[in-house]
């Protein structure tokens, strides 16, 4: 890296000089073009230096395409137990970073115990804590004290969070646009709706916009990375596209060059709904708008009215997604907008992602991808279960779906009626 950017993120620098080598072998890539697309705010580096048992990764095409799994609490359903086995089933379905969303119980309990049980890189949104303080204690969100998030944010990154949402780009004016604009489900993200409540009732700018200098001298020593929040992302199709969602999306690229400039990485987070029509012009607007930034999306959701099945309309979207230049998809479960998922759905959701990133890969003509087809086409002309077992995405689901028959060579789909067999020695 520049001696600059040394200079500004030596926490950084110690990372990449730790894992630089195994990072390029994983992904294919060489060191030189991997440090260069940091270096240009196209890629980040996931890691604190400060959690424990790090496996830093990284975010941003070309390198192999990530997924997230969210897992945490609610008021409703508060299990420190259950949110442990939520990050087993997450890792073990293969997802690349987690999130810990709780909102209710000892929140630093639970991340702390998350950061010790998960290797991989872990994201919060800190507003949750400061929130949950004062919302326990039945006061309005308005009262809240920036000192009060900036002093979470601070602490967090102390403790070894990776990367932190914050809704920076949520401006006072966004926030009257999305309101006062006839938007059909207004704001729907849960930060979003905390801080735009927040400016509204004080007639005050977002402090994470404010003050956002502060912000990245908290990060900075610790390479937190600032994961861009989308607080007017639209929560129904037919608010996808509209003024405040722009809005935030031009406020985000700003920011994100700027924080490059001091020495802060940043992701994007966008869009949530969007009709499959609208999938491939949102993410290239965003992606030109926030100067190819790596981008970190929830789905997007192609329709809205598939409630247990919306880890579906996320992968649909999400395949789009990715190839028109996703570099990060956030797992949607089969429990969204209905219940808080368990660990059957943490691991539906992560599969979802993964088949939505490795057909948006193979799409793109990436290396990796397009050998695991060639093998797998080639596993299946031989009747191949083992080679077949070693190319699925998820071999776990091969082998269970094939357990009452495993010791057929066909499937038990055709039998002696097998193509395959049919036309062998011809």
């Amino acid at each position: 890296m520049s001696a600059s950017f040394r200079s500004q993120n030596s926490a950084l620098s110690g990372l990449l000089d730790k894992h630089l080598t195994n990072l390029a072998e994983e992904e294919q890539l060489a060191p030189e073009s991997i440090v260069e697309a940091i270096e240009a705010g196209t890629m980040v580096l996931l890691g604190n230096p400060a959690h424990p048992n790090l496996k830093p990764i990284l975010v941003g095409q070309p390198s192999r395409i990530k997924v997230n799994a969210n897992i945490g609490t609610s008021p409703l359903c508060n299990c420190p137990a259950t949110e442990e086995r939520k990050i087993k089933a997450a890792l073990d379905a293969g997802a690349d970073t987690v999130m810990d969303l709780s909102i209710a119980g000892d929140l630093d309990a639970l991340r702390l115990g998350m950061l010790k049980a998960c290797p991989l890189p872990l994201g919060t949104v800190p507003l949750y804590a400061v929130g949950q303080q004062i919302l326990d204690a039945e006061l309005d969100i308005a009262t809240m004290q920036p000192d009060a998030l900036f002093a979470e944010i601070a602490k967090q990154a102390e403790q070894g969070v990776d990367f932190i949402t914050v809704h920076c780009g949520l401006s006072k004016r966004g926030a009257e646009m999305a309101v006062k604009n006839n938007r059909v489900l207004g704001i729907v993200s849960r930060g979003g709706s905390m801080l735009a409540r927040w400016m509204l009732e004080n007639n005050r700018e977002n402090p994470l916009l404010e003050y956002y200098d502060r912000l990245l001298d908290i990060c900075r020593p610790y390479n937190v990375t600032l994961s861009l929040g989308d607080g007017l992302r639209p929560g129904a199709g037919v608010d996808a596209g509209d003024a405040a969602q722009w809005e935030e999306v031009i406020n985000l690229g700003q920011l994100a060059k700027y924080a490059l400039e001091r020495g802060v990485q940043c992701m994007i987070e966008g869009p949530g709904h969007v009709p499959l029509n609208q999938v491939r012009t949102q993410i290239q607007g965003i992606k030109r708008l926030t100067n190819n930034a790596p981008l970190y999306v929830l789905g997007p959701l192609c329709c809205d009215s598939a409630p247990g099945y919306d880890h579906i309309a996320g992968a649909i979207g999400g395949a789009m997604g990715v190839e028109a230049g996703v570099d990060f998809l956030c797992y949607l479960t089969p429990a969204e907008h209905l219940t808080l998922p368990d660990e059957a759905d943490v691991r539906a959701g992560v599969m979802a992602s993964r088949v939505a990133a490795h057909v948006g890969e193979v799409a793109l003509g990436r290396p990796a991808a397009v050998a695991r087809e060639a093998a797998m086409n080639a596993a299946r002309k031989a009747l191949d279960w083992e080679a077949m077992s070693k190319a699925a995405l998820d071999p776990q689901m091969l082998e269970k779906r094939r357990e009452d028959h495993k010791t057929e060579e066909v499937c038990a789909m055709c039998g002696k009626f097998c193509s395959v067999k049919m036309l062998r020695g011809h």
